[in-house]
């Protein structure tokens, strides 16, 4: 062998034994001390322990898991094996800035990171990195978590907007909020009020630099970061943050910028996860076993130690708590009692497999009850260890799940009432695939509306069943949506299997579906209305024609009558003539019979003459539109009383007239009312020994009606709709003069003023008359 290979051999030999020393170096380092050991292979991340070189020189049994390599396969070997290739020279230039400023960091600020399994296969993880300086240089300890669950987790919440709501709002260990532009609070979840102590009301609106120490503050540390999260998307980081009450906690932060279609920055989301915990472990890395048992008490995760019969030999003060014991209840006693009574025999088997497999990490999750009875349900990490006397127990970490578990929950039901709420609904409902239009999901309404079966239309296109009418509809729909614009409402025709029309309003947004871009329809069919609108629009047209041909009749009505009463004036003019004729040039020759008759013709001219401008004043009521002015009723009322006193003065009448009554109506037409209205109580009040007449307002049905009441003959209600007829007289009534178009007269004025007229009475006790005006 020649000098040269003598050398590289020999260089070969000599690397092999600095490896293989600082593989011994680093055992004896972590797994020399029994509860550094157990700590290592109980934690629920992955720990990769690597010198300078980037040699792996221990691994927990977590890691193998995740990587799927044995032991012996990963240590000496370059940790790059578990790096995609793609991001092999990307992580050399991270490391080299590493090992030359080494401190706790996360990897993957602006990186989505992968680890390389064993055959080949890539998952997501997060990766934390911390270091400990020793005689043989930094040693990295790479803390990895398997995002695989995260991942697709994330991927089904961007489904569904509500779910994230749900999500933000339930979720209590993490702190979800947005900020405006300027690094505003714009919201604040139930897990932020927790993490950071703030509620609600008193931090919407405060700028979050609030949450930073104030030297951090001084330095511009939170401007910063919203800049740096502004030019490059993202920025994630660990940090001490403050809380309300001055107290601080380590955390991983992430601030993502929020920009809109058009690429305008419109906020950001920032996501706070309280990581005090892991760093405390970190921390136990380092130091003896008094600062482990010092993490022991003070972890805010549950932690049990049980021996080989499930008891419980040391309980953490978070276990005790969370659970509603002090830890003199716990210490002791069986593990067994604390988890639901259905639960027991399967926790008691996996305790079993951790006896039977004390190499290997074991998880589970049942469901632990409260002292008070409450149930939790908790995620469990266990591990078969050795004390210091080398006795094996079981170490048990706990988590309560809770939370999770219903936000869980909440998404299958959130889900199974999307699915109901869809197929309910009585809108046509249809999702279809924008690219090219073929049916995903079609609700029952469609099938009901259109004649398909589900079956019948899910993988085809509605281009392809012919079902629009114009298929240049479709077209400018998606020429709309791509403009921005939105599909609103209009008014399109559509084709069902039978073959039948259906005119339909439709509506249309553009959803995402997992990575599929979709097309949601909306179809109000109105096919029924729209024929509706026709047979309404026929019968308009009917009665706009049934209209003209009446008010042509009304014309020729009123011509008529114009005609009529000129002509019955005149033969009643030579009559009454006559009669003054007569009168002055025979009066003192004839008999007081005679004189009777001449008497009894002249007051027939005259009770003619009236009832033809009584007819006339009724005839023109049709046509007059009342002029709107506000009447004092009450006065007008007093006004006619005073005038009936006139005409009979020694009638004994009392008036009772209720002072304030105003209306909106016309002066003139009114007062033709309250002159027939209180006039007939006149009249009919005349046999009474003393006559009470009233006017005053009521409610009737709610609403205010104006009401004339009299004590005089009455009237049985079974006549009643004779009363406001032409020329109509009640039975009885003969004694009372009058032409009986009086009351026709008011109904046709209250008429004319959007109002309503009738009338109550009864035989002997007299009768009221009630009228309403519209407002």
């Amino acid at each position: 062998m020649s000098t040269p290979d003598l050398d590289k051999e020999k260089a070969r030999q000599e690397q092999e034994l600095r490896i293989q020393r600082q593989i011994a170096f680093a055992s004896g380092l972590f797994q020399g001390d029994v509860t550094v050991r157990t700590l290592l292979e109980s934690l629920a991340e992955g720990i990769v322990i690597i010198d300078n070189s980037g040699t792996v020189l221990l691994v927990n049994a977590r890691a193998e898991q995740m990587f799927g390599y044995p032991t012996k396969e990963l240590i000496g070997k370059p940790h790059s094996i578990l790096i995609p290739e793609r991001f092999r020279k990307a992580h050399e230039e991270h490391e080299a800035h590493f090992f030359a400023e080494p401190r706790i960091r996360p990897m993957g600020q602006l990186l989505d990171l992968a680890g390389r399994r064993r055959d080949g296969s890539e998952f997501p993880v997060e990766i934390s990195l911390s270091f400990i300086e020793t005689i043989n240089g930094v040693l990295v300890l790479a803390f990895v978590s398997d995002m695989t669950f995260r991942k697709q987790y994330e991927s089904r919440l961007q489904d569904s907007e509500e779910l994230f709501r749900i999500q933000v709002e339930c979720v209590k260990d993490y702190a979800i909020f947005m900020l405006d532009a300027q690094g505003n609070v714009l919201n604040w979840n139930v897990g932020a009020e927790r993490l950071k102590g703030y509620g609600e009301k008193e931090i919407i609106g405060r700028h979050f630099s609030c949450f930073y120490p104030e030297e951090e503050r001084d330095a511009g540390k939170p401007a910063e970061e919203l800049k740096k999260a502004a030019d490059e998307g993202r920025v994630e980081g660990e940090g001490w943050l403050i809380r309300k009450d001055g107290s601080r906690f380590w955390a991983d932060v992430i601030i993502t910028a929020l920009r809109d279609e058009n690429g305008n920055l419109r906020g950001f989301s920032k996501v706070t996860r309280d990581i005090s915990g892991r760093k405390m472990v970190e921390d136990a890395l380092r130091f003896s076993e008094a600062r482990y048992r010092a993490l022991f008490r003070d972890n805010p995760t549950m932690i049990v130690t049980l021996d080989t019969e499930w008891t419980m030999l040391s309980v953490n003060p978070s276990c005790a708590s969370q659970l509603g014991y002090t830890i003199d209840e716990l210490e002791g006693q069986s593990v067994l009692k604390l988890f639901h009574e259905d639960d027991r025999p399967a926790v008691a088997e996996q305790l079993h497999a951790c006896l039977r497999n004390p190499d290997q990490v074991h998880r589970w999750q049942f469901r632990k009850i409260r002292k008070d009875g409450e149930v939790l349900w908790v995620e469990e990490i266990a591990q078969a260890v050795h004390d210091l006397n080398g006795t094996l127990n079981v170490l048990v970490v706990c988590q309560d799940v809770t939370e999770r578990k219903r936000v869980e929950e909440a998404l299958i039901r959130s889900e199974q009432k999307f699915s109901l709420a869809f197929q309910a609904t009585p809108t046509v409902l249809v999702i279809a695939s924008l690219e090219d239009g073929r049916y995903m999901e079609v609700n029952e309404a469609f099938e009901r509306v259109m004649g398909y079966r589900r079956d019948e239309v899910i993988g085809r296109s509605s281009l392809e069943l012919h079902i629009w009418q114009k298929p240049e509809d479709r077209a400018m729909v998606l020429r709309m949506l791509a403009a921005g614009k939105k599909v609103r409402e209009l008014e399109i025709g559509f084709r069902s299997k039978p073959g039948t029309f259906i005119v339909g309003l439709y509506s249309a947004e553009i959803i995402e579906i997992g990575t599929q871009r979709c097309l949601l329809s909306l179809v109000n069919d109105i096919t029924a209305r729209k024929r509706a609108e026709e047979e309404v629009e026929i019968l308009n047209t009917n009665l706009a024609a049934r209209a003209f041909e009446l008010e042509t009749a009304n014309r020729e009505l009123e011509a008529f009558s114009y005609s009529v009463s000129h002509d019955l004036r005149k033969p009643l003019t030579v009559i009454n003539g006559y009669c003054q004729i007569i009168q002055e040039s025979c009066g003192n020759n004839l008999n007081a019979q005679c004189q009777g008759y001449l008497q009894e013709i002249n007051d027939g001219t005259l009770s003619m003459n009236q009832l033809i401008d009584a007819l006339l004043n009724f005839s023109r009521l049709a046509h007059i539109e009342p002029r709107r002015e506000t009447i004092d009723l009450s006065a007008m009322a007093h006004e006619v009383a005073e005038e009936l006193k006139l005409v009979e003065p020694g009638r004994r009448v009392t008036f009772l007239i209720t002072d304030g009554v105003s209306a909106d109506g016309d002066a003139g037409l009114l007062r033709v009312v309250l002159d027939n209205l209180l006039g007939n109580a006149w009249k009919y009040t005349g046999t009474r020994d003393e006559g009470i007449i009233e006017f005053g307002t009521t409610k009737v049905d709610g609403k205010p009606a104006c009401f004339v009441r009299d004590n005089g003959a009455g009237f049985d209600m079974a006549d009643a709709d004779k009363l406001f007829a032409p020329f109509q007289r009640l039975p009885g009534t003969d004694e009372f003069r009058g032409h009986g178009i009086g009351l026709a007269t008011v109904e046709r004025i209250i008429q004319r003023h959007g109002g309503r007229v009738w009338a109550k009475g009864e035989p002997g006790k007299g009768a009221t008359f009630y009228f309403t005006l519209s407002t």
